[in-house]
């Protein structure tokens, strides 16, 4: 399970961006062929190739749907110099764009790739480094290097998401987790803010402010017993909650009924002090079932506006985005 791949996840003046070198013992005409070749491409990568089955080149379409998915990713070749940079976008057709940059030296009788993914955002580097150590190492054994890890399924997938959670930095790791609480499945996420705990907690309990992150009105009485109301979806939606504890600026919890799956979730919401900001963590626990790929996927958005709004960012509502979560999610949960 480990890799002989170096991956980091690093700053940079265009955002963070992932990178990830390993060396291979074929010469790098070889490894070449296998990563600008159409045919081969789809055939290690274990993708549907959706465009030109011509050789690649500059402004060439680079599309391909991921096998088992409803994840397309439409893009085209920004940068063809053979046998060194294939440069190209990455999801194109839901913006915000990554960049993907694979760059091969000679070393040897063999090669150096450097893989690096540019994302506009910050990303989730843990789950993105998982998934590229995967190809990689696959890339790796289809060209004959026998002790190749190859890709293992969902399972190896999250062994190495989470190696590379705990040594990548905070700013990296904000993806939701499935989890078990209680003997429940349960959602989890961790996101740090430059903002102190008390202008935090006025974010998640102050009708002006859920309006514009959360996206909704909301009727809330201060007290254990009280009301945690939200109007969703322009009226169409309400979430009547109950709150179970209210404890300024630390602890947020209130009941989130589930009228498709009957019974009640529970949101909790923890503050903490964080080297002069503020760690916050959500644990939604579906007691009552309930789709997880589609909570998760909102919550992601809303901790996004979340960050957006404490920074004094208008977030306008991004269904496109929100779906591209979603379908991510519902691959990898």
């Amino acid at each position: 399970m480990t890799p002989p791949i170096r991956a980091a996840w690093l700053p940079g003046p265009g955002g963070p961006h992932l990178s990830l070198v390993r060396r291979f013992r074929p010469p790098i005409e070889s490894v070449w062929a296998a990563i600008s070749t159409p045919a081969r491409l789809a055939a290690w990568m274990g993708v549907e190739w959706l465009g030109d089955e011509a050789a690649l080149r500059q402004g060439a379409a680079f599309d391909y749907r991921f096998a088992n998915t409803e994840l397309e990713s439409r893009g085209r070749v920004l940068v063809f110099d053979a046998p060194r940079i294939l440069e190209h976008s990455w999801f194109e057709n839901i913006p915000p764009a990554a960049v993907v940059r694979w760059s091969l030296e000679p070393d040897g009788e063999g090669c150096v790739l450097t893989l690096t993914h540019r994302a506009g955002p910050p990303e989730d580097g843990p789950r993105t480094a998982a998934g590229w150590t995967q190809l990689i190492e696959t890339l790796a054994a289809s060209l004959g290097e026998s002790d190749a890890a190859p890709a293992q399924g969902m399972e190896a997938w999250r062994r190495w998401r989470d190696a590379y959670a705990i040594a990548f930095p905070p700013a990296a790791n904000r993806d939701g987790r499935q989890i078990s609480e209680d003997g429940a499945p349960a959602l989890r996420f961790e996101r740090r803010f430059t903002a102190p705990p008390t202008a935090l907690w006025d974010a998640l309990t102050q009708p002006e402010s859920l309006a514009r992150w959360l996206l909704a009105r909301a009727a809330i009485d201060p007290w254990p017993g009280g009301r945690f109301h939200l109007t969703l979806g322009g009226g169409s939606s309400v979430m009547a909650g109950i709150v179970r504890r209210w404890e300024p600026p630390r602890v947020l919890e209130y009941t989130w009924p589930e009228t498709t799956a009957g019974g009640d979730s529970l949101v909790r919401f923890e503050i903490f002090d964080d080297s002069g900001g503020s760690r916050l963590v959500l644990t939604h626990i579906l007691r009552a079932g309930g789709d997880l790929a589609d909570f998760a996927s909102g919550w992601h958005w809303h901790l996004d506006a979340l960050e957006g709004d404490l920074a004094g960012e208008a977030w306008p509502e991004d269904p496109p985005r929100w779906q591209a979560l979603r379908r991510a999610y519902a691959a990898t949960l």
